[in-house]
């Protein structure tokens, strides 16, 4: 399970905190793709495609949620 974030933290410190209480589940996506078959150029190849989407999505406005059958995308905007 991955930890809330702290009160009261610098941006860098929010980073730092953020990069670990993701770690231990980063490592189990990349072991578990490792496993599957992947080599580790691959899937450090896709995890910075989906960071990218991700990041492009959040700036853009837009959230995207996983559905089923993908990925979905939604505005935060009420209509």
């Amino acid at each position: 399970m991955i930890a809330r974030p702290k009160k009261m933290q610098s941006s860098a410190g929010r980073e730092l905190e953020c990069q670990s209480a993701i770690r231990d589940e980063f490592e189990l996506l990349t072991d578990i793709a490792e496993r599957s078959g992947w080599r580790w150029d691959e899937i450090a190849l896709a995890l910075l495609e989906l960071t990218d989407e991700y990041a492009s999505a959040h700036r853009a406005g837009l959230v995207p949620i996983a559905r089923p059958s993908g990925l979905c995308v939604l505005t935060k905007t009420r209509h």
